[in-house]
Formats: structure tokens, sequence, C-alpha cells
């Protein structure tokens, strides 16, 4: 391998994390190694030190030392170029510095400098992910998850499910017995389980994430490590293992508040720690785009719907709960636009991800919903009070709420062909159905069935 510059991959301890930034965007091996003025190594400061200083707020033009890696791992230069290409294959890192005898840096090995060497390279084809391949759903637990499992069980694929089970146990009672399913509890924090979890795999969909503002805010430190660095992690791990198709769940709460509609070429303007945390991810995921590696990030609308793990603080269940059981719901504000998708839909819009030729996919964006179903929350209320009309809607008028945004569904509609089934009054009277007639969901107030209560009990 040739030797590197390494003019824009060494930094003094003195700099910034801004300069740090500057350097990284400049030499393309996503790091620097922080050393003194003889070359003599200090510290490694990765992109993804970086994003999590970001996330937590740290000051940016505070010096690099505050987050750099001070045990950095190291090859010595008295290696074979071989030696050393194997000793970074088993270190499971990205980027290391090459150090002499006195921990001097004279030069660095990238992993993607030799993807074309490397044994277990995969070439992407246009061959569609077809039953019986294996997937794995990290949080196939959850809300959205167990719905995808079972939809995928249908369909003949193998399924693995990785979740730590934050929210129990029940929603995957119904695949139980199923020769075609596989359950792991594991933290998708920790790489080695990560590592088993994606053994004989053929795609991944990632869910395993702290879902919601109000969830996000009660551990910061633990919603960066699971919503930004597991993923961070799981994605350049799939690169890594050889795994061609990585789907990950982002949020069209990216955008935060606007008065124009918006597509996936918008500015990103987060409000809250959990879309920023979608938003580093999403950057993660982009910068593990290597060779065979096909991940497709969608940016899902507002979920409602039906789930074998129901919840009821998402607004179209939680207004639709409220209203079948105390008769009167509060509309705050009214005039904001949301967009919206059933979960079912979610299911059908990863699951036309994974059929999908892997060109129209690779690290693509896609806003998950439908273009007509952008609803006024006021509407939202007069399409509850159609399927329950003796139920009473307040508008609090003066009621503030930031998220405003409606949202353009046209390249996923355009380049896959994607539409929504479902409407939001479609999940209405799901849920009116399966409380009035099927004497389900009586107890509502269960913690259970609200993200942010059963985390607080932890």
């Amino acid at each position: 391998m040739d030797k590197k510059d390494l003019s824009n991959i060494i930094v003094p301890p003195n700099a910034t994390i801004k300069k740090t930034i500057e350097a990284i965007s400049i030499n393309g091996v996503r790091g620097v190694f922080v050393c003194d003025e003889d070359q003599e190594l200090i510290g490694i400061v990765m992109d993804a030190d970086i994003r999590r200083a970001i996330l937590s707020n740290i000051d940016l033009n505070t010096s690099v030392r505050t987050i750099m890696n001070t045990g950095p791992f190291t090859i010595s230069s008295q290696m074979s170029s071989d030696e050393q290409k194997r000793r970074l294959l088993e270190s499971t890192r990205i980027l290391a510095p090459v150090v002499d005898g006195k921990s001097h840096v004279v030069d660095c090995i990238y992993l993607p400098d030799f993807f074309d060497d490397m044994f277990w390279k995969t070439q992407i084809t246009n061959s569609r992910v077809l039953p019986p391949q294996k997937v794995l759903v990290i949080g196939g637990a959850g809300y959205i998850g167990s719905m995808l499992v079972d939809k995928l069980l249908r369909m003949g694929y193998l399924v693995r499910v990785l979740d730590l089970l934050l929210y129990g146990k029940e929603s995957l009672a119904a695949f139980n017995g199923n020769p075609n399913f596989e359950f792991m509890r594991g933290d998708c924090r920790e790489k080695e389980i990560v590592l088993r979890a994606l053994d004989g795999v053929n795609a991944i969909v990632h869910l395993g994430e702290i879902v919601g503002d109000p969830a996000c805010s009660i551990n910061e430190p633990f919603t960066i490590d699971t919503n930004y660095s597991a993923t961070h992690m799981i994605a350049e791990t799939c690169m890594r293992e050889g795994i061609n198709r990585f789907i990950f769940a982002s949020s069209c709460s990216v955008y935060g508040q606007s008065d124009k509609k918006l597509d996936e070429q918008s500015e990103l303007n987060p409000i809250s720690l959990y879309a920023r945390c979608k938003i580093e991810s999403e950057n993660a995921i982009h910068s593990s785009d290597y060779n065979h590696f096909c991940p497709t990030i969608l940016r899902l609308a507002t979920v409602h719907g039906k789930s074998f793990r129901q919840r009821f603080d998402l607004v179209v269940n939680l207004l639709s709960i409220k209203a079948l059981t105390s008769k009167k719901i509060q509309i705050f504000g009214g005039q904001q636009w949301r967009p919206f998708v059933s979960v079912l839909d979610v299911c059908k819009g990863i699951i036309t991800v994974m059929h999908s030729e892997s060109q129209k996919v690779k690290n693509q964006i896609f806003n998950l919903g439908d273009s007509r179903e952008n609803y006024q929350l006021g509407l939202i209320g007069e399409i509850i009070k159609d399927q329950i009309p003796e139920v009473e809607m307040v508008v609090l008028e003066d009621a503030k709420d930031t998220r405003n945004y409606r949202v353009s569904f046209e390249k996923i509609k355009q380049d896959l062909g994607f539409t929504s089934e479902y409407q939001v009054a479609d999940s209405v009277k799901d849920l009116v159905t399966a409380y009035s007639n099927e004497n389900r969901f009586r107890d509502f107030k269960d913690n259970k069935y609200y993200n942010e209560l059963t985390l607080k009990e932890e």
C-alpha cells in the first residue's frame, strides 16, 4: 500500500473540535490522529466521536482532547503490508495509525483502501431478496417490529429478532413455535451480541431505538448510546461482515417546522434529541457506504394503527382511545400539519425496499408515507368524530405545537412504486372495533402502552 499524506490526518492536541471536523472532512479517512510536534501519538478521534459530541451539545471550540480516545489501537511499522491488513481486520476497526518503536505516526491504514483484496468481498447484484432468505429485525418486539415480523413470516422469510425487551415480550407470543422464527434477547449496543445476531442473515432492518421525544429525554446519554452510537456500530459491522441489505428507520421529525412541503432534499431542522440522533445516524450510515454495502434510510411519517405491541402515545391512537373511553378529545392548536402512515404501510414500505433492485435503493433516503396522508390535526379530530359521533371535540387554539410540517412522498412513489393502502380513518375503525366489539385495550392506562411511562419504570 502507498503511504498516505498525513498532513490532514494529524492534528495537534490544542486543536479545537471544530478544526478537527474540518480535517476529517478533507482527509477522507473518517478520523484523525492527535499527535505532539514530533508526531508522537497521543490519541485518536473518529467521526463517531464528533457526532456524539454534537449530540451531547459539547462546545465545538473545546479542545479535541476532551473527546479523543487516549488508548488507541495501533499497528507496527515493522509488520509487512499483509500483516498490517490482517491486524486491522481482526481488530474490527476502520482506521489505525502505523507507528514506529517510539509511537511516532509514520503512516495509517484505512479499511476501504483494500476492499478489493478482502476474501469476503460481495458484489452487488440486481437480484431481489426473496424467501426463504433470513432477515434480522433489530427491535422486532416493538410497535413496528412485531408487525413486520408477522408480515415477513407470512411471506415465507426466516426471521431472527434481536431485542432487549424493554417493553415486554407479549408482542412475540404469536410467533412461538413457528420454525421460521428465532429470538435473541440482547442489547444492540454490544458488538459481540450484534455479531452473533448477524450470523447467517441476508438483510437487516434496524428498528431498535428509543422512540419519541418524551422517552428520549428521560436518560439522554442512554438515548445517544442506543439511537446513535449503536446504529453507527451496527452499520459498520454489517459493512465489514459483507451483509448487503441494511434498512434503517429514520423519521420525518428531522424536518422540524416548515411552511413548505418537504422532500428528501429539504433542509433539516431538528427540534428534539430524538430527531438529532436520527440525523447523525443517517450521516453515519452514509459514511459506511462502501463496495457491497446497500443501506437504505426510510424517514417515517407519524405512525398509527393496531400492533402486537400496541402504543397509545401516538397522536391518532391516543385520540382514538380517549374518544372511546372519555367521549372527549382535546386538539392543541389544530392548524398544524403532520404526515401520517399506517403501521401496516410501514411494513409494506420496508418489504418494498427489500424487494427492490439494489441500484434503486443503495444509499438512498426515502420519505415513507403518502402525500395524500398529510393532515392538519383538527381534521384528525374530525375523522375520529366521524367514527365516534358522540365524542366532544375541544380545540385549544392558543396551544402551541412547534412540530408543523407537510411532507412529499413522491420519490418513493416514483422510484419504487410505493403508495399507502391504509388511511387514518382505517386505523380509527380498527381501534373502535378492537375496543368496542373485541373487548380489547380495556387496560389502556397501563404503562406498557406508553414508551415514556414504561422507561420511567426501569
